[in-house]
């Protein structure tokens, strides 16, 4: 019971970081850099940050896919990982680095949560079928 409860956590962890993801993406791509002295200094950090955040955006996109088919260790350890780096994030945003405090509120709860589920699921027995 536990450990179906942390998948469904994880899982719902993963999908609340995926809109939002997705929806940073989709509000970046008006904020090119307009014309001026200053683009070609910004334009290139613009288009690594944007590919970055895309990037990232798969990552949990694939990570989530997995722990709806219930994928067993490399969700854990990549969902691990992606937790683990949200926690820092935070941490950055609280120290003013960027964002505001709910953001970095926000982002530590779905760091704590997704940590602790990916933590708490369990793998799935050896031989057992997979749930479709």
């Amino acid at each position: 019971m536990r450990s179906r409860s942390a998948w469904v956590v994880l899982a719902a962890a993963l999908a609340v970081e995926l809109v939002l993801g997705l929806a940073l993406v989709v509000t970046m791509i008006p904020t090119f850099p307009a014309a001026g002295p200053e683009r070609e200094a910004l334009a290139p950090l613009w288009i690594s940050l944007l590919l970055s955040v895309i990037i990232s955006c798969v990552w949990v996109a694939i990570t989530l896919l997995g722990s709806l088919r219930r994928q067993g260790s490399w969700v854990r350890g990549s969902a691990v990982t992606i937790h683990v780096l949200m926690f820092a994030a935070a941490l950055g945003v609280f120290q003013g680095i960027l964002g505001t405090p709910a953001i970095g509120a926000l982002l530590l709860v779905l760091a704590v949560a997704g940590f602790a589920a990916a933590i708490l699921v369990g793998k799935p027995a050896q031989g057992a079928p997979q749930p479709s």
